[in-house]
């Protein structure tokens, strides 16, 4: 742990809830775990995760140990915010509407980190390619570099391992003509990011395989880095965190210590 890591009583009793109205007037919801520091980490869930998922929860506890102020969204369709999900298509905008209005709210805030999980990662990359933020630096897990690109490898055997029968109970709004809608691909966007770039993802991944964040990596400018972390179980996002902790945490930690100012 780095001498800045702070105990459980130091942290936040309840995340600060706060709302913003993103460019058509979908009222975004987002919880901000603060902290005294110059920067806010802000999670982008990936799809089928909101704010008050356990993963979530726990990863901005994470990143209040370490000495961050950390803030989670609810994405566009899920959780508590409105409209439908368009797997990166105006997800951006309502990233920068978050990122502004906390920008706003606290003064003392002078950078920005990203995290995003899946899908959450691709939209990270197009709000900070599209968008001017005070971005220190991007952290993507899993993350999607193209819609097409997206193949899963199911097994009816080790599938329980992955999706939990609570995600079906609390289904978002989203695109049902997904495959056809129009979507940015973040592997194009990538390149307009001009900030450290971290990319992680478990080899072999059932949903998004690992050739998304090789292609990100390949189309990213420096300084960047890629692990892919030979894990049995072929685990995805935030699922890393509770089968592999000992594998991320330390990857995550190091990146964060290096470039998002505490």
């Amino acid at each position: 742990m780095s001498s800045t890591h702070l105990q459980p009583a130091d942290f936040p009793r309840e995340p600060q809830h706060a709302t913003v109205p993103s460019f058509d007037g979908t009222v975004l919801h987002y919880d901000v775990y603060d902290l005294p520091s110059p920067s806010a980490v802000i999670v982008v869930p990936g799809f089928w995760r909101d704010r008050r998922h356990p993963a979530m929860v726990r990863l901005a506890r994470f990143l209040n140990a370490e000495g961050y102020r950390s803030v989670v969204v609810d994405p566009r369709g899920h959780g508590d915010t409105g409209g439908t999900y368009g797997f990166n298509l105006h997800e951006h905008h309502d990233v920068a509407a978050v990122a502004n209005d906390l920008l706003q709210r606290n003064a003392t805030i002078s950078s920005l980190t990203l995290i995003g999980f899946s899908y959450g990662g691709a939209v990270a990359v197009s709000t900070i390619a599209r968008h001017d933020l005070p971005i220190s630096s991007l952290l993507l897990i899993s993350s999607v570099a193209d819609f097409d690109m997206i193949m899963p490898r199911i097994n009816p055997f080790t599938i329980h391992r992955h999706i939990a029968l609570s995600q079906a109970l609390k289904r978002p709004h989203f695109e049902w003509s997904m495959r056809k809608s129009p979507k940015l691909r973040a592997v194009d966007d990538i390149a307009q990011v001009h900030v450290p770039v971290c990319l992680i993802h478990v080899k072999n991944d059932w949903l998004i395989g690992h050739q998304h964040s090789v292609a990100l990596y390949e189309a990213a400018s420096e300084p960047k880095e890629l692990h892919l972390l030979d894990i049995e179980g072929n685990y995805h996002a935030d699922r890393i965190f509770n089968v592999a902790s000992e594998s991320i945490e330390p990857i995550v930690r190091e990146f964060l210590g290096r470039h998002t100012p505490r």
